[in-house]
């Protein structure tokens, strides 16, 4: 069943005609994993289309004749189900059919016996005999499979996991595993690792005393750049003949800060005011306040996770504000504490001596209009 999108794509992942401004950094991750079999760290702030840009090069992949694998390691409670869940994921799309892991399961299991080869067999029983092998191992297995059946196949396979980062609440040991099970597994497969938490994925990936330093490439994704939003907008309003002046368009740019989507959402609530009355008054206006309202939600859950370390909240409303968020009586030691936490979380970067912004714009917004309200 296909799925219904709005005409500015809100959720979820996107299609082609909806990228807007990746076609570079699409083509850079495919020559550098599928090509040149080198693996890759994209990280990049929450909802900014990472995971929409993984699934554009897993079909450029597929497309060139390979293997395209996707693993949301945020799926998995603990290390048994992170071993299912690579190994399912890795095999539904080597055998090309999806469920044909489950398939193995009901087999071993008692099914009636479908046409298999041996090997196939094999791989069932590891996961789902009755002598199964302990976690540690299987985890291990699920890790290469992908290496090990491209290799047999001779295809080029490229794996992505995405929110990475999210392995640590699993075992504080597994990202030394993880690198040991697949630094000698990258003879036809090539990773991707990404995620959100900016900070937590870089320093995984950036740090000498840590286990996957130099496992992969560091990779950034940039906003869209004003003038593809620009061209990108006009041409939708345009398609569906609805009004927006060019300056609109800019406003809604600067609005959100360019942020994917944010700005979608905006769109998204713009066009839908214009749809019922062309003429409308104050419609922009309506427009950024129903994007606001519409996050604010989910702003309040981030909030909530900023209670601790102390002064987090303090910090995050100095950024806000555009004031210095050392000095004043604050201890600078609790000041880093919490623009690391920021910064881990992806919500803050740094843009000059003692500055910082916030990644996502409106999120500055929501915190300055909720502290503000506070006094």
């Amino acid at each position: 069943m296909a799925v219904l999108r709005g005409p500015f794509p809100t959720g979820g992942t996107v299609g082609q005609d909806d990228l807007v401004d990746r076609e570079a950094i699409v083509t850079e991750m495919f020559g550098r994993t599928h090509d040149h079999l080198n693996s890759v760290v994209l990280s990049a702030p929450r909802q900014t289309g990472k995971t929409s840009v993984a699934e554009e090069l897993l079909r450029k992949v597929r497309h060139a004749g390979g293997w395209g694998i996707y693993i949301d390691c945020s799926a998995a409670t603990d290390e048994g189900e992170l071993a299912e869940l690579i190994a399912r994921s890795t095999y539904d799309q080597v055998s090309g059919s999806r469920g044909a892991f489950t398939r193995l399961k009901d087999l071993v299991t008692g099914a009636p016996k479908p046409v298999l080869f041996q090997n196939d067999l094999n791989l069932s029983l590891v996961f789902f005999g009755g002598h199964k092998e302990s976690t540690p191992r299987l985890l291990e297995r699920a890790f290469g499979l992908a290496d090990e059946l491209a290799t047999q196949k001779d295809r080029r396979c490229v794996v992505v996991y995405d929110e990475f980062q999210r392995l640590a609440a699993l075992s504080p040991s597994i990202f030394d595993r993880t690198r040991a099970a697949l630094q000698h597994r990258m003879t036809h497969t090539a990773y991707v690792f990404m995620g959100s938490e900016v900070g937590l994925l870089d320093a995984l990936f950036k740090q000498r005393t840590s286990m996957p330093f130099r496992l992969a490439t560091p990779m950034t994704l940039p906003l869209p750049s004003p003038e593809a939003w620009h061209r990108y907008i006009a041409a939708r309003f345009q398609n569906l003949k609805v009004g927006i002046a060019a300056d609109e368009i800019d406003r809604l740019i600067a609005f959100t800060g360019g942020h994917p989507r944010d700005l979608m959402e905006a769109c998204e609530h713009l066009l839908t005011l214009r749809s019922v009355n062309p003429t409308v008054d104050g419609a922009l206006d309506l427009a950024e306040a129903r994007t606001l309202a519409g996050l604010s939600a989910e702003f309040e859950e981030i909030w909530k996770q900023l209670e601790r370390p102390k002064g987090t909240r303090t910090t995050a409303a100095r950024i806000a504000a555009g004031r210095p968020v050392y000095g004043e009586g604050r201890p600078a030691t609790q000041t880093v504490r919490t623009i690391e936490k920021l910064a881990q979380m992806g919500l803050a970067r740094k843009r000059g001596r003692g500055a910082y912004e916030f990644t996502e714009p409106l999120f500055g917004v929501f915190v300055r209009n909720l502290t503000q309200a506070e006094r």
